[in-house]
Formats: structure tokens, sequence, C-alpha cells
């Protein structure tokens, strides 16, 4: 039901000898001029979304059933990684594309394909006398076009090496960017215990990066573990290294000086609070080159016109400065609906550096024990630069940006952490057309933000997340929902823990209300 195939040819060989002993082997399979489609249900517009499918919601957060079918498939995906390579058979594949998503209306199997997917040209696995080669060439497309070309021997001494080349087609360039992958280190297999381990000295390096990786996947629990290790690097190494699509605005900054970074995982499926997540940058002389950085980063601290990004590639422009009449500085926004957002976004924002590890492990864990993505580790710091240079796309190359440039933003400008939550206060979206804390108080309640009662702080706190989905917050008589004043309450209580917040001031669940009295 979730899964379609076709095939033009498909040839299978079975092992003679296997037949002579009465247990059949496949010797090998040959697939041409296939397709597969991995179907996945209709998304809702998110627009549309049921306001009780939050995924914030209380209550909404573990399902036991669908958790277990997760480690159901990591274990299986452990016990395949440790299955006896050099026992597979050849495989031969030519002109296979692999695709997710119901197909438009009126495409037939074997029709052009869509330009989003996977598409291999060739694909060969040849097991030998000496290991395993596997090599493959292709392109995938989402919705950019990659072509790329890989090959991997697994010798019969565990030994491992291999190389990837990806032509990344960058905005306003007619030819591509190489971006090329090589490793080189030790792989062993137990299939006994299922059990993969890739040797902490292996090497891999991407362009004139240099890593050291190691890890290891297992049947029982089933866990992970991955080790990433770099000595030195440096911004032009990045920049020589890595495709300028991939790169994006990171290519407008200059960065003087070398870094060490260290990221570990370790992951046992079946108990998720034990997650350990470590990621670890050591400077050495880092420091921004006003001379080589186009970004805006050095000039934050002043007034300034700010363009934000918002979904769908769109741009809206704020002034930063008392020429807005809509700008309000830190202090002039009431303390209570700073604390309500800065709770329910990130609590930790006065004590990490931009990425918040330990928020990192805590949505590692929920998620697993939700059977489903319910929540990110997204801090106020990668927000900003989200919402000043990078937009909203979900794309790998987009988060890696958001990670880097946060770290950049708080360790080499010269911002403090309120001059940060006074930007970020005065440019998010809170609603249609609405950015910043003074235009949604005037937008939701006719009213400046300099005083907001506890339950409007409550609320505007969870239109945030998703400004787009306020009215789902409300029924039809105008009365707010019971799952919204049950995210208010939750975080009032966050707050009071904190004590952010007298827990004399918090209404009970069921008291929480807010009237509507400006344009929304």
């Amino acid at each position: 039901d979730d899964t379609l195939v076709w095939a033009e040819s498909l040839a299978v060989a079975l092992d003679p000898w296997s037949l002579l002993l009465l247990r059949p082997r496949l010797a090998s399979v040959e697939i041409a001029h296939a397709s597969i489609r991995i179907l996945s249900p209709r998304q809702a517009d998110p627009d549309t979304l049921p306001p009780e499918a939050s995924p914030t919601a209380p209550g909404r957060r573990h399902d036991p059933e669908r958790a277990e079918r997760v480690r159901r498939i990591a274990r299986s995906l452990a016990g395949a990684l440790a299955a006896p390579t050099r026992n597979l058979p050849h495989l031969a594949l030519r002109d296979v594309s692999v695709m997710v998503g119901a197909p438009p209306a009126g495409e037939r199997p074997g029709d052009e394909t869509p330009p989003s997917g996977l598409r291999l040209a060739w694909l060969t696995l040849a097991p030998g006398r000496k290991g395993v080669h596997l090599a493959a060439e292709g392109r995938w497309s989402n919705p950019q076009p990659v072509s790329f070309a890989a090959a991997l021997d697994y010798r019969r001494d565990d030994r491992i090496s291999g190389r990837a080349q990806f032509d990344v087609l960058s905005p306003g360039r007619r030819r591509p960017d190489a971006l090329r992958i090589t490793v080189n280190g030790s792989l062993h297999q137990d299939h006994a215990a299922g059990r993969v381990t890739v040797a902490d000295t292996t090497r891999v390096t991407v362009g004139t990066l240099h890593f050291r990786l190691g890890g290891e996947a297992a049947r029982a629990g089933p866990r992970f573990r991955l080790a990433l290790v770099a000595d030195s690097l440096t911004a032009t190494q990045w920049k020589e290294s890595l495709p300028r699509a991939v790169l994006g605005p990171l290519l407008d900054i200059a960065v003087r000086g070398w870094y060490g970074y260290r990221v570990g995982l370790d992951l046992d499926v079946s108990r998720p609070d034990s997650v350990e997540f470590t990621a670890d940058v050591r400077p050495h002389g880092l420091q921004l080159d006003p001379a080589g950085t186009r970004l805006n980063l050095l000039e934050l601290g002043e007034p300034f016109i700010a363009t934000i990004h918002l979904p769908h590639d769109l741009l809206v422009q704020r002034d930063l400065s008392p020429a807005n009449p809509n700008f309000r500085p830190l202090e002039a926004i009431d303390s209570v609906l700073v604390h309500a957002v800065v709770t329910n976004e990130d609590g930790a924002f006065f004590r990490h550096g931009g990425f918040n590890t330990e928020a990192v492990k805590s949505a590692i864990a929920d998620n697993l024990k939700a059977g489903a993505f319910r929540r990110g580790a997204g801090t106020i710091t990668m927000q900003l630069v989200r919402n000043l240079y990078l937009g909203h796309a979900r794309t790998l190359s987009r988060k890696g940006q958001e990670v880097v440039l946060a770290w950049v933003m708080e360790h080499l400008t010269p911002l403090t952490k309120e001059r940060m939550l006074e930007i970020y206060l005065n440019i998010i979206e809170w609603g249609p057309g609405v950015h910043g804390a003074d235009e949604a108080t005037h937008y939701y309640f006719g009213h400046d933000a300099v005083h907001v009662t506890v339950d409007e702080a409550l609320f505007l706190a969870t239109v945030v997340p998703a400004p787009a989905k306020w009215r789902y917050r409300f029924d039809e008589t105008g009365a707010l929902r019971p799952f919204a004043r049950a995210q208010m309450h939750f975080i009032g209580r966050a707050m009071v823990q904190k004590d952010r917040l007298p827990a004399e001031r918090l209404p009970p669940a069921d008291e929480l209300r807010v009237e509507l009295h400006g344009p929304a």
C-alpha cells in the first residue's frame, strides 16, 4: 500500500552450487528501466492544520506504538549493516528512479520522472575474492539537480576506501561546483553479534578539510555511536571545499584564525533519555575580518533596516530605530511577555552560546518516544539569523548555515544577549504582516507592548511558532479552545518554576481568557 514498483526488465540468477546443497542462494540480480515510488500520506496545508493536531499540544508527546515501530526499523537497519557484505549477490541497476510522494495526476509507470527524486544511471555491487566493489552514477534533484559519481571498496582485511564527487550548480553560475569526498579506514562486520564498527582512525576528507571518523551500529538496543574530530579547520578551507550553493551567506563573512571541532553521539534507541550528544568548538585566534565581511553582523548593535526573510522566499523590512513608531527597546516591552516568549522558544537562551546541546538531546529523546518529529532544538539565536539572513527552506545546507552563523553571532560579534533578544522581539512574525511585539499587541489587543496581561503574554508566546494558525486557537464563539489554554498554562507553569512569574499571578488553565480588540 505504500510503495509502487515498475520495471521493464528483471533478471535473477541462482548459485548452482547452492541448489545442489538444497540451500538456494541468489547469485545475481539485474534491474533495468525501473521506477520505485514510495508513497506518503497527503500532508495538510500548514494553514489548515486542525488545532488538535498541534505538535506542541500537551499530552501528544509520547506514542508507544509508533516509538516501537521506530525501534524495529532501527534494529533492522543495524542488522542490515552488520550483514556479511561479501556474501551478497552481484547487483546491477540501470536507469532506476526512486521518488517519494503520490504521482502527478495522469502519470503512468514508465512515464518521464518528475524533477524531484533520485535517478541512478547505473549502480553495480560486485563481490569478489578480494572483497566488494560498489560504484554508481546518477542525479539527485530536490529541487536543484546534483549529479554524482561514487565508488567504494571493502576488502577482506576490513579496509575501506572510497571516493565520491557531487556536482552542484549554484545560482548565477554556468558551471557546477564540485564537492569531493574521500574515505580511508577500517570497517568490521560481526554478523553473529549484529554489530558493525568503523575504526576511530578512519579518515574522511571533504575537499581540503580533514576529519577522523569512528562509530558503531549494534542490533542490541539498537544502539548507534558516532564520533567526528577535526584538529585544524579554517574558513578558507571551507570556502575552497564546499560549493557556493552549500555555503550561501557564509561566503559573505571572513574569519581569521583556526579551530578544532569535535562532535559525538551515543544513542540507545530503546532508552532515549540516555542519549549523549556533544559538539565542541575549540577556537584559536578566531575573529571576524571587517574588511572581508559583507554581512552586517558587526553593525547589528546600532539602528538598522532589517530585511526579514519569511517562508516562500518573501521579504519584508522593518526599521529598528526610533523612527519606527512600533520599534520597542527591550526595556519598553512588558517583562512578562519577554519571559513568556523566551521560556517557550529557548529557555536556556542566556546560558548557551548559540547552539544548545542539551536541547538537542531532549529533542532526540522526545522525538523517539513520540515515534515522529515533534520538536526541534533551534535557539533564539538560530531563529534570529534565519530571519535576518537565511529564510526558511528546509534543507541540510540551510540548517548548517544557521548553526554556523548563530555561533559566529554569539562568539565573534560584540552583540549582547539583550540586544539579540531586542532585535528578535522586534522582527519575528506574529500574524499576517505583523512583526514585532508592539505590532502584535496592537493587532490582537489594541494597545502598546509596554503593558501586557499574563493571559495576553501567554497567548502571544503560543502564537510565535505558528503565526499563520492563530485563528485555530479560538472556537466559533471567540473563546480560547481547551488545547490553547493548556499550552498557555504549560508555559505559565514553566515560568513559575524558573521564577519568571509569581505563582499567584498564574490563573488556572480553565480561567485563562483573552479578548481580541485590535484588527485581529
